[in-house]
């Protein structure tokens, strides 16, 4: 590094998001703790407080997959002139620096036929082939995401670097009983045992699949809830009812939609599992917050959930419901298993810092500014 610190710009517009939002807010703790950056953010206004206090705001409300997006982060590139843009998103404005890292989580609408139109397709499809051609470097946060990027265009692979997600800290502290009730008390859970579902309600999320399995282990006699957290209001909303209605499981779910985020570590914490039955996933931040938790996780055999969850979670084939079923009734009616995988996922989770992304992050940051050529 040079005498005056580099400057580095992250376009932070995706803050509230909830995967990419972690990994945005995670990495920008991260560097601001380590201080080697004059870090600046492309950020909405209304999301200004959720910046660190050492990283300083570009405002640009630009909409997401907009026309006027690519022209106006670079418009925001023009004014703060950094040395290092770096995109947490497959977005890349128009003309984008030379010195550009692009962090890609997957390629979702490439790979699930059922998440996005024709047209979101086309639009994935060039929007990824200007990062294969026009970024520096490229960070991925599996191998599997790694893989579907250089079946995608092979160029990929040369520039690639594998840096997993991290987990925060709030999820590894212990959480007082207080806590733990007064999240109860705020979403009427009462003292009922609880399955936790933690997505959004894209398709790939199999939200149905898991429905299905619930049914069959209600019939079965096991006192637990299902408890759904992080779904969309509205018409998304409607949906979900709708969904949990046909299946007659109204008195035994309970959607939460969005739930504060100092809610979320109770509400995993409390759980006796934490269900994630997703047809793919680039990582899986969620499971590595259930097992920091302590939450024994059950998680489909795809995409990079393996790669997250480790050996610390009992794998299920999202394709057959049975499989679903068959995993939540074995972990709910053996304790010796719910401890040995709170205990291992535990153990795993410790292994996966947000300063160790920041601190891996930066060395490719470093390498990219050391290159003689740059301009």
């Amino acid at each position: 590094m040079t005498a005056s610190r580099p400057r580095l710009l992250l376009d932070a517009r995706k803050a509230r998001d909830y995967g990419i939002g972690r990994y945005i807010l995670g990495l920008l703790g991260a560097l601001a703790r380590r201080g080697d950056l004059d870090l600046v953010a492309v950020v909405r206004r209304a999301d200004r407080a959720l910046l660190p206090t050492a990283v300083s705001p570009e405002f640009c409300d630009a909409a997401h997959y907009s026309v006027s997006e690519p022209m106006a982060v670079r418009a925001a590139i023009g004014r703060v002139r950094p040395d290092i843009f770096h995109a947490p998103h497959y977005v890349l404005p128009f003309f984008p620096p030379a010195a550009t890292v692009v962090t890609v989580h997957d390629l979702m609408h490439l790979s699930r036929p059922e998440h996005a139109s024709p047209a979101k397709r086309a639009y994935a499809r060039w929007m990824l082939g200007r990062v294969v051609r026009r970024a520096a470097r490229i960070i991925v946060v599996s191998r599997a995401t790694a893989g579907e990027l250089a079946a995608f265009d092979g160029r990929s692979a040369a520039k690639t670097v594998v840096i997993p997600d991290g987990v925060g800290e709030r999820f590894l502290a212990a959480i007082p009983a207080g806590e733990r009730s007064r999240v109860r008390g705020a979403h009427g859970l009462g003292e009922a045992p609880y399955i936790l579902f933690l997505g959004n309600d894209k398709p790939h999320k199999n939200l149905s699949g898991l429905l299905d399995a619930f049914s069959h282990v209600r019939r079965r006699g096991l006192p637990h809830g299902l408890v759904l957290a992080g779904g969309s209001p509205g018409p998304a909303a409607a949906r979900r009812r709708e969904a949990i209605a046909v299946r007659g499981l109204s008195d035994a779910v309970r959607d939460l939609g969005v739930v504060p985020d100092g809610d979320v570590p109770p509400l995993v914490a409390e759980a006796t599992a934490l269900v994630l039955p997703s047809f793919s996933e680039g990582f899986g931040i969620p499971v590595l917050e259930a097992q920091a938790a302590g939450t024994p996780v059950i998680c489909s055999d795809r995409g990079g959930l393996p790669e997250a969850a480790g050996g610390a979670a009992l794998f299920i084939d999202p394709d057959r419901p049975e499989s679903i079923t068959e995993a939540l009734e074995r972990l709910l009616r053996d304790a010796r298993l719910r401890d040995t995988l709170s205990a291992d996922g535990r153990k795993h989770a410790e292994g996966f810092t947000w300063d160790d992304v920041g601190a891996r992050t930066l060395r490719v940051y470093e390498e990219i500014l050391a290159r003689p050529s740059r301009t």
